[in-house]
């Protein structure tokens, strides 16, 4: 029974803040739609904030495989392809985590920030180390900027869920594809234009 009210509550908060921003869902709005007694969230979570990274970390807990310590020895093509993979599952299976991310586009907040420091500076980290391995052993252009090619490959994996709803608007019946059809593009053309080339 405990597990079960603190579940409702997590899947509450994953509801209600991804429709709202962090300061516009309350704690009683959050136990109202779990249907259990406000005092629970403290219980279990220890406040709004706590809750709030727990609604993030339950989308986001595939991040844990990508972060293993063994992924940094991976060849370095198969830490980029790896964290392609990753956000595949992570969309699939969490597709209210896109409202979390457009809002911090448009409207930073500092309950996301645990998450930034936490995960996100750590996946930047693992795909800065993997571009710098490649241009070290010759496998990549020696003259690429490894923080605008970190920011290049994930807007180029991330796109294609963030346009979901428009690409057919957009282009249709042309700009629609499967999520692995695009991530395979997605990876040659990216490989295409980092990979170092045979001098003639």
């Amino acid at each position: 029974m405990e597990e079960d009210n603190k579940e409702r509550l997590l899947q509450a908060a994953i509801q209600l803040f991804a429709e709202q921003s962090f300061d516009a869902v309350s704690i009683r709005q959050i136990a109202s739609t779990a249907q259990v007694n406000s005092a629970m969230i403290s219980y279990y979570f220890g406040s709004k904030q706590k809750l709030f990274e727990a609604a993030i970390a339950a989308q986001t807990n595939a991040l844990g495989d990508l972060l293993a310590p063994a992924t940094a020895a991976l060849e370095p093509r198969a830490v980029l392809r790896l964290y392609a993979t990753t956000l595949q599952k992570i969309h699939q299976h969490n597709p209210t985590l896109l409202k979390f991310i457009c809002r911090e586009f448009v409207a930073p907040s500092d309950a996301f920030d645990t998450f930034i420091r936490q995960r996100l500076q750590q996946v930047f980290r693992l795909l800065a180390s993997a571009l710098q391995r490649g241009i070290d052993s010759g496998l990549f252009r020696p003259d690429l900027e490894i923080g605008p090619t970190v920011i290049l490959w994930a807007g180029m994996v991330n796109f294609y869920y963030l346009s979901r709803s428009l690409r057919e608007r957009i282009a249709p019946g042309i700009a629609d594809c499967s999520e692995t059809r695009y991530l395979e593009n997605a990876c040659r053309l990216f490989f295409a234009g980092i990979e170092r080339r045979p001098t003639p």
